[in-house]
């Protein structure tokens, strides 16, 4: 059996051919079309055209950020792809799809999915996966079972209150010390546009201040994971999207927690372990195709 499984992204939509294992082929993606739904829906139809020429299509399914309702297939909360919210997204696409069977999941569930189906979760049951990007994701695994919680906002770290309550402009979240975020305020500073890589790159080639700015990066997100650790008591943090390509990134954080637990709190008995995803990219694809798999094997 063959399906169609989309990534859908605020810069960008993911798609592929995948069979019931997970194999993916015909990748590719498409720039997304944020404020206008029919153009998303279009997009995504053409490519199940394309691709549904050559070989039957089953179904589909579909990774996508907000707080998305399973059961209805409705988009709540905000994101970076205004268009996909509070409308009936999965039976406009199915509609689009000629009435075949559509599953919508947020995406980073949909990467614990993957994680736990093919990636470095397999066989945990008791996990929180994050994606550190432009924001932090997070999804929370509880006995083999991703948990979405009574506002389907379980693993909503990026909103984790952090820093200094005294510092200009307020408190600031746990998503406002990614990489990217933090080069956005360095290049304030020096008056230019930078990336998390230039950021990355900068540092590594001896600018002090941009190694300081790193430094809350790692630090923060050290945080983070203790509290994710000391609420849910995964076995492991699964760690991927941009930010995770880092390298030295597991070591930081090791340091970082270890100082933390240790200097800071007096005790270490619960520090996290950390894991990097091996094929971050795929896991969103492969956790929304997990899915609907799921869904057929219930009914």
């Amino acid at each position: 059996m063959n399906y169609l499984v989309f990534d859908i992204g605020g810069t960008s939509v993911k798609y592929a051919l995948s069979d019931q294992l997970g194999n993916l082929s015909h990748t590719g993606f498409f720039p997304t079309p944020g404020t206008n739904a029919k153009s998303l829906l279009q997009s995504m139809n053409d490519v199940r055209l394309r691709i549904g020429g050559k070989q039957p299509i089953d179904g589909a399914a579909v990774s996508c950020p907000g707080a998305v309702d399973p059961v209805t297939g409705v988009v709540h909360g905000t994101s970076a792809v205004p268009c996909i919210h509070g409308i009936p997204l999965r039976e406009m696409l199915s509609g689009r799809f000629g009435g075949l069977p559509v599953s919508i999941e947020n995406d980073a569930r949909c990467f614990a999915w993957g994680e736990q189906w093919r990636g470095v979760a397999v066989g945990k049951k008791h996990f929180t996966a994050i994606t550190i990007g432009s924001g932090i994701g997070g999804a929370m695994v509880h006995d083999g079972n991703v948990i979405h919680g009574s506002h389907l906002c379980c693993g909503e770290v990026s909103n984790f209150p952090m820093g200094d309550p005294n510092r200009e402009g307020g408190l600031c979240q746990w998503s406002d010390y990614t990489p990217v975020n933090l080069a956005k305020r360095y290049g304030k500073v020096l008056g230019m546009h930078l990336t998390g890589k230039q950021l990355f790159e900068l540092a590594d080639n001896g600018d002090e201040t941009a190694a300081e700015y790193l430094d809350k990066f790692y630090y923060y997100t050290a945080l983070g994971c203790i509290l994710i650790q000391f609420a849910f008591d995964p076995e492991i943090i699964v760690i991927g999207g941009g930010g995770s390509a880092r390298p030295g990134l597991l070591e930081e954080l090791d340091e970082k927690t270890g100082k933390i637990l240790r200097d800071g709190m007096g005790y270490s008995f619960l520090k996290p372990e950390f894991v990097i995803s091996k094929d971050a990219n795929d896991s969103n694809l492969r956790g929304a195709l997990y899915c609907l798999l799921r869904k057929k094997e219930e009914k």
